[in-house]
């Protein structure tokens, strides 16, 4: 249950890694330092032989006294703290062992297998073997005793281990409790590491925690870092900005719709009960039904607009598209609105080759063009004029449609906003039966098919639409 937290995850793995590396440290750092005395002291060792091989020919020459060779190899013995013995013997006297006596107690059963590599010219090292004549644990060193006739004997060199074991010991000692205190100090390290970097993703868990819960809050996650969970934790709070944004959205829209819907109800309810009641007079019950079927319409077109829109968000909208002739398509939408255009005795020009194609779904450009064209006309003064240009583009490959009016127009603080779900231009003189989803439908419907819409306007001047579709 523990290892569940991030915290105790990073803490345990980092600590582990930082364990392991630094034993591993400490033991090659230990283990070469013991190879390292040893070489100096086989070097040591070594180096004081070939000075007594010296001493001893001088001998030999009558260079110097027993005396004097007695006493530089007791000084020699003191300053590398070694025993040593020069010994004359010959290959022939070591095939029979029995018969050979070393002098000094020096029979000793390891000896006689490095005497034979050492009449053959070799250096004999043992780092550690057990003497029964100094009864310890020594350093041996065994080399050649060359003389201008050959290899004469051999001289070995005999040095305690305890010493060279007890520094040792000591600097293990040393390099262990600096492995300890490094250990103590990078899990100190390693904790507030550790804590600082699983705090913000602690932060962002209770926050999803209260999302989840329909908890509001205005505290958001803060990581001043431009590392991985610095981005993480920038893309959480944009992420919670955005359902906060959605859910505000989505109380707008329930309540925009709930005033839609209400609006005409209550117009419907009273037109019946007035009837019902004989307060509305038989010869106006036609004025009044007609008021209710426009009511009624206006209801059907927004359930409609609402399931449509639905639809588009939940991506269940299937496009089927093939290459159309816009001008075709222009020229049905057109006859289609053409009541509404001649009511306010709007002029109506269309500019579009007949050689103009896209490659669309042709109910769902109808739409598209009937919303932007309805629209139009909705905010066109009476006598006013729509113009339609249809172009095509070819950086990028595209189909430009341009619908232009003369209408009132929109404040340019308010042109980020005329695609968003129930926006109307001026909510006080609205045409009764908007919704305020046409256009945002609209959007999504030119986004479904890969193209884009924007739009340009001056208050009280008119508005101007524009989209493209790939062709």
């Amino acid at each position: 249950m523990m290892f569940k937290s991030i915290f105790v995850k990073l803490l345990v793995t980092y600590l582990a890694i930082i364990i392991s590396v630094i034993a591993v440290l400490s033991l090659f750092i230990s283990m070469a330092y013991s190879w390292y005395v040893f070489d100096q002291k086989q070097q040591e060792l070594e180096k004081t032989g070939y000075y007594v091989n010296e001493l001893v020919n001088k001998l030999e020459r009558k260079e110097i006294s027993q005396t004097e060779l007695n006493s530089s190899l007791d000084s020699m013995g003191y300053i590398s703290d070694s025993s040593i013995y020069a010994i004359r013997i010959d290959k022939k006297a070591l095939e029979n062992p029995k018969s050979i006596q070393l002098g000094e107690n020096l029979e000793e059963s390891y000896l006689f297998s490095d005497l034979q590599k050492i009449l053959n010219g070799e250096n004999v090292f043992r780092k550690k073997q057990y003497s029964q004549k100094f009864d310890m644990y020594v350093v041996f060193s065994g080399i050649p005793w060359k003389t201008n006739s050959g290899i004469s004997g051999a001289i070995l060199l005999f040095s305690p281990i305890s010493q060279i074991s007890s520094n040792i010991t000591k600097l293990n000692l040393v390099i262990w409790i600096m492995a300890l205190v490094l250990i103590i100090l990078s899990a100190i390290v390693i904790y507030f590491n550790s804590l600082r970097i699983s705090k913000p993703i602690k932060q962002m868990e209770i926050a999803a925690g209260k999302l989840a819960s329909g908890e509001r809050s205005d505290d958001l996650v803060v990581v001043n870092s431009a590392d991985e969970i610095g981005k993480l934790a920038k893309s959480f709070n944009y992420m919670k900005q955005q359902l906060v944004g959605i859910e505000k959205m989505r109380s707008e829209f329930i309540a925009n719709v709930s005033h839609d819907m209400r609006t005409p109800l209550t117009s419907i309810n009273g037109f019946v009960s007035g009837m019902l009641d004989g307060i509305v007079k038989p010869e106006d019950y036609n004025k009044y039904l007609t008021i209710i079927k426009d009511e009624t319409l206006r209801l059907t077109k927004l359930t409609n607009d609402i399931l449509h829109l639905a639809k588009i968000q939940s991506g269940s909208i299937r496009l089927f598209r093939e290459n159309l002739i816009v001008k075709t398509i222009l020229d049905s939408v057109i006859s289609s609105t053409r009541a509404l255009v001649e009511k306010k005795s709007i002029e109506l020009a269309l500019e579009c080759d007949n050689t103009i194609t896209v490659y669309a779904d042709s109910d769902k450009l109808k739409q598209i063009l009937i919303n932007i064209i309805d629209n139009a006309v909705k905010y066109t003064r009476y006598g006013g004029e729509i113009g339609i240009n249809v172009s095509l583009r070819y950086k990028p490959s595209v189909t430009e449609f341009r619908i232009r009016d003369t209408g009132i127009g929109i404040p340019a603080e308010e042109l980020p906003l005329i695609f968003e779900k129930f926006y109307r231009v001026d909510k006080s003189r609205s045409s009764p039966g908007g919704t305020g989803l046409g256009l945002n439908i609209t959007r999504s419907l030119i986004e479904l098919h890969g193209g884009k819409i924007w739009v340009i306007s001056e208050l009280g001047a008119g508005t101007e639409i524009i989209f493209e579709l790939p062709q």
